[in-house]
């Protein structure tokens, strides 16, 4: 009978799980953790950790409980279903918006309309920095004032479930909650564009291999951390405890995990008679080495030698680099330049000063005298010195007019000249010079010194052309100096030392040297040091056998531990992060963005790369192999942006809502009417919140949420009196529906009328009154005479309503009329000459509210009789 065979059908859960499970156990508990949703604290890492040492052999093995994989496809306990953002609420040090203000938002679309400047900005940038985007930004302070700033706060209040929840920023930003919302503006559209973006909201099996590799450099920092603490020097290889060489000293220098300890402790133990013979050796060899003390003498003297011509050589070679052909030709070269430099300072500003009364104008001397005169002037008070009334600093007598004052001042602006300065910076880098050459010694071979006697005595002649050499430099190095006091460009032939004779003189001692060494006597005094220094090292290997048996023990631990090398367990991840997103992921993103762009008519041959490197899914997008931003127009590349950003939220369950901050800035009618139609389908199954100032497009979106009957509402933002940010719930420019009669206008009177209105709040209120009244009359005409053919921010024309428009001229002259009576009472409005502006009063305001509604009144009974 053939078996039954049910082939699992592989999804991203069922692979993830493979994934994890086929992981060693430190591993896969790991995964455990992340799958779960659980935050990787400092505990599940030490846990791994303990579990990691046991796998490399470095801990003594537990028993372990059985891992079963589970999956949280929100990979945080932090995200919640059903969520939706209610409001936004105390915000306060936000740039310069105005405090106690409440944003109220709906489940499904709400609109934010206000006018450049009126705020908007620091409640998207607010929300920025909350929620996820891929540019924050900074939030900035109130810079209209230069103290008393208050922390940068606010409270976020949402729901899910039918369940409050209030979060404070910053204080909560680490919640997940933050995370399942996103912004787009304008200023990252680019960003969509022109570099490789990673995906933010991917599945909890994506995001498990990213999380996973963070582990994995915890891991491995904590495994370096105890490596570093176990890794010490090899004190043993050193004389400093081991003196000379021999077997013993041998093997510790080459001490590591795969020495053999017991071939070190085979010399092992240092018996009595050992200790007997080492006396014995010590003598014969301290006998032999005074019989060699001669010999040893001259030997000595030889290698002293050795020493004092390297070092005489090194000072040879010094000597010479300041007389070659290059160190001359710079000296020359720095006095003509002095000189030259000197002449320009001269001619800008000595000649000025020069009289019969005072000799030597323009010396050094005289230079020094007026830099020593400025900074004495400097001390004599908080205003510039000479002023008419003040004291010559030498012969106290007062300074009575203006020319011994501009003389000083004169000497004060001179001295801090361009050309003076640079004369001053020739004249010092001329007595670097100076001073380089002055203190060279040319008494390399004084006749005392031990060097020169052996050299006198055993190569006169090369002692002789070498003093005759230095002598030369010497004559040379005269000769700069001179010419450098006075500052005598002229040039010198380079002369250079001679140190092959050294270096001839140097393989002749070596020579000696050897024949020394290979005497019979020293190679007996060789073997006997040999002897006894094993000894000596047997002795000191049974005192310090423990701490050698530790340091081997330390090798051993970081030997395993480099045994684990997080590459390899990264790169499977990588690998299989790479897999999967292709497979389940990148797929899935694709077909979002090609909808995307179908719905927002965008279709101009984007290419996507969508690849994943180091654990991480991310994208880039291309036009024919292209940046689309160096090919695309302003309004294409917006539309490609959405696209990407919409079809990255809408691929994930995590994401609840999405916020816009003027969408459809600088595209034309047609694209905002395309992208208000699809942001409102959007706002179908998910909460869409938009930042606009653009009246066409709050018009577009509040017809398409009509035609659809979707829950929507408008807030308007404003700057009043140089306060932005000031809200006014359910209020918008295309909200005329409320002045059709003229009850907003009758309540304004009524307040205005109140016997307790202060006179600046009345006539707030009169003015708000007549602004009214003239949309009434705008409404009345848009309403009762065109019946609604063309509204206001509406593109679209009601052809089926052309059969009701009429026109009276009567009426409308008299409606004419009456709307410029209203005019004549506003402030800011043009006045003509029949209406100038008037002060208003609540009794005029009541008499153009009556006779608002009897031209209303009329122009309906007209209608009525057509």
């Amino acid at each position: 009978m053939e078996a039954n065979i049910i082939e699992e059908v592989k999804t991203l859960e069922t692979e993830v799980k493979e994934f994890a499970n086929s992981q060693p156990y430190w591993a896969k508990y790991l995964c455990s953790e992340i799958l779960a949703g659980n935050e990787i604290t400092d505990v599940i890492i030490n846990t791994s950790y303990s579990y990691l040492l046991e796998k490399l052999g470095l801990k003594e093995a537990t028993d372990k409980a059985e891992i079963s994989i589970s999956y949280n496809p929100n990979a945080s306990d932090d995200f919640k279903e059903n969520l939706y953002f209610v409001s936004l609420t105390n915000v306060e040090g936000v740039n310069a918006l105005t405090e106690n203000q409440t944003i109220e938002l709906t489940p499904n679309l709400t609109i934010i309309y206000g006018a450049n400047g009126a705020g908007k900005s620091g409640y998207v940038r607010l929300l920025k920095n909350a929620f996820y985007s891929k540019d924050k930004g900074d939030i900035l302070q109130n810079i209209n004032i230069e103290s008393g700033h208050k922390p940068i706060s606010a409270s976020f209040n949402l729901s899910s479930d039918g369940t409050s929840i209030s979060l404070k920023y910053p204080g909560d930003t680490g919640n997940g909650i933050f995370n399942q919302f996103a912004v787009f503006d304008g200023d990252i559209a680019k960003k969509h564009l022109s570099i490789r973006n990673d995906f933010s909201f991917r599945p909890a099996g994506l995001q498990l291999f990213n999380e996973f590799n963070a582990a994995l450099e915890k891991l491995n920092a904590k495994l370096y951390s105890d490596v570093q603490k176990k890794i010490i020097a090899n004190p043993f290889a050193d004389d400093d405890i081991f003196q000379g060489e021999s077997e013993i000293k041998s093997f510790l220098t080459q001490l590591s995990h795969n020495s053999k300890l017991e071939e070190l402790k085979a010399h092992l133990p240092y018996t009595d008679e050992e200790k007997a013979k080492k006396t014995q050796l010590d003598k014969q060899y301290d006998d032999l080495k005074v019989a060699l003390a001669q010999k040893d003498k001259a030997l000595k003297e030889l290698q002293s030698i050795k020493t004092q011509l390297a070092d005489r050589k090194k000072n040879l070679e010094t000597l010479n680099l300041w007389f070659n052909q290059t160190q001359l030709a710079a000296v020359v070269s720095a006095i003509t330049d002095c000189k030259t430099k000197e002449n320009s300072a001269k001619k800008e500003g000595i000649e000025k000063f020069k009289t019969d009364k005072v000799q030597n104008i323009g010396s050094t001397k005289w230079k020094q005298f007026i830099q020593a005169a400025e900074k004495f002037a400097s001390t004599q008070g908080e205003r510039e010195y000479p002023e008419i009334g003040d004291n010559c600093l030498l012969c106290h007598q007062s300074i009575s007019d203006d020319t011994p004052k501009n003389l000083m001042r004169s000497y004060w602006e001179y001295i801090k000249s361009v050309a003076e300065q640079e004369a001053k910076i020739a004249n010092e880098k001329l007595v670097k010079f100076k001073d380089g050459y002055e203190k060279l010694d040319f008494n390399q071979f004084p006749e005392t010194d031990t060097l020169t006697v052996w050299l006198k005595e055993k190569f006169e002649a090369d002692l002789t052309k070498l003093k005759e050499e230095l002598k030369n430099q010497a004559t040379i190095s005269q000769a700069l100096i001179s010419n450098i006091n006075a500052k005598k460009d002229l040039p010198q032939v380079e002369v250079q030392l001679d140190l092959s004779l050294l270096d001839v003189i140097s393989v002749e001692v070596d020579k000696d040297i050897k024949a020394f060494k290979e005497d019979e006597q020293a190679r007996k005094l060789a073997e006997l040091l040999k002897q006894k220094t094993y000894l000596a090292h047997k002795e000191k290997l049974e005192a310090r056998y423990t701490d050698i048996e530790k340091l081997n023990k330390n090798l051993i631990w970081v030997n395993k531990a480099n045994q684990f090398t997080k590459q390899s367990f990264k790169s499977q991840s990588t690998k299989t992060e790479k897999r999967l997103s292709k497979e389940y992921f990148n797929t899935d993103y694709i077909n979002a963005f090609n909808d995307e762009c179908e719905q927002l008519n965008g279709k101009f041959g984007i290419e996507i790369d969508a690849k994943s490197s180091d654990a991480q899914s991310n994208r880039q997008l291309f036009l024919k192999g292209k940046d689309p931003s160096a090919i695309l127009s302003e309004g294409e590349q917006k539309v490609i942006s959405l696209a990407d950003f919409i079809a990255e939220t809408n691929i994930t369950t995590i994401n609840k809502g999405i916020i816009f901050d003027d969408p459809v800035n600088s595209l034309d009618e047609e694209r905002k009417s395309v992208i208000a139609e699809r942001l409102v389908s959007i706002s179908k199954n998910k909460q869409v919140v938009i930042f606009t100032h653009d009246l066409v497009f709050v018009s577009s979106l509040i017809n398409y949420s009509t035609d659809k009957s979707l829950l929507h509402e408008c807030h308007w933002i404003e700057n009043r009196n140089g306060k932005p940010g000031q809200v006014w719930l359910r209020n918008s420019p295309t909200y005329e529906k409320v002045y059709r009669n003229s009850e907003p206008v009758k309540k304004l009177y009524t307040g205005a009328n109140n016997d307790e209105c202060a006179p600046e709040q009345r006539e707030f209120l009169v003015k708000s009154g007549f602004t009214a009244l003239r949309t009434c009359y705008e409404v009345l005409v848009i309403n009762d005479l065109f019946k609604n053919v063309v509204q206001r921010y509406n593109e679209r024309v009601s052809v089926d309503s052309l059969s009701s428009v009429y026109f009276d001229e009567t009426l409308i002259n008299e409606l004419l009329d009456s709307f410029a009576q209203c005019c004549r009472y506003m402030e800011g409005h043009t006045h003509s000459d029949k209406y100038a502006y008037k002060k208003p009063e609540p009794s005029h305001l009541n008499e153009e509210i009556q006779r608002y509604e009897t031209i209303r009144i009329k122009i309906r009974k007209h209608k009525k009789n057509v």
